[in-house]
């Protein structure tokens, strides 16, 4: 038998509609899924919870034994009294406006910004766009050069297994603020240009 693992720590993170509904929600005998508090309500707390199939919850539970040797019972508290307690769900409504304004940054700097044979995601919640660029473009070998500019992404060739995606980059909007963000892509930009010219120089000379 095959179980779905459904990971969605910015599930409720949604910004210009409604969150579609869970896996989960559709079929609770063959998914798994997964969610983070560090996400939503504080991120020094890396506490989680699994939504998990009868048929497998007591080989979870040992298995989680086996790999977190002592999670945190403060934090772990701490969280349950909070959701108890608090208007967790008005917090959540606070971040996901404080997000927009900053993804709202991050899109209007890209357009400002990035070479036209760029492209990029639109998401509607979370933390993260993810960009495209020609082909030719390693962002891994780039990223020393854009260290050197003082702004830093994750190369996409992180998030696949056989080295693809090295002409891709994963940008953050949760963190900084509006004039940080257009600061960075700004400066990122002018990395990214000055790659695409020295590749098609190289291109030129061979």
């Amino acid at each position: 038998k095959i179980f779905i693992v459904e990971d969605n720590p910015y599930g409720l993170l949604g910004f210009d509609r409604p969150s579609p509904n869970a896996m989960r929600a559709e079929d609770s005998e063959n998914v798994i899924y997964l969610g983070s508090f560090s996400k939503t309500i504080v991120p020094g707390f890396r506490v989680g919870w699994a939504l998990v199939p009868q048929a497998l919850r007591e080989k979870l539970v040992i298995a989680s034994e086996s790999s977190i040797l002592c999670p945190s019972n403060f934090s772990q508290m701490a969280i349950s009294s909070y959701l108890a307690d608090q208007p967790w769900r008005d917090q959540i409504a606070n971040f996901c406006q404080l997000y927009k304004v900053r993804r709202d940054a991050m899109l209007e700097s890209l357009d400002s910004y990035f070479p036209k044979s760029a492209t990029w995601t639109k998401p509607q919640g979370g933390f993260y766009v993810w960009v495209t660029l020609p082909n030719e473009i390693d962002t891994k070998a780039m990223m020393p050069r854009a260290i050197v500019a003082k702004v830093a992404y994750v190369p996409g060739t992180a998030f696949y297994a056989d080295g693809f995606g090295s002409w891709s980059m994963r940008l953050s909007y949760c963190h900084p603020t509006p004039e940080r963000i257009r600061e960075g892509v700004k400066a990122l930009g002018h990395v990214v240009e000055q790659e695409i010219e020295r590749k098609g120089r190289n291109m030129e000379i061979k």
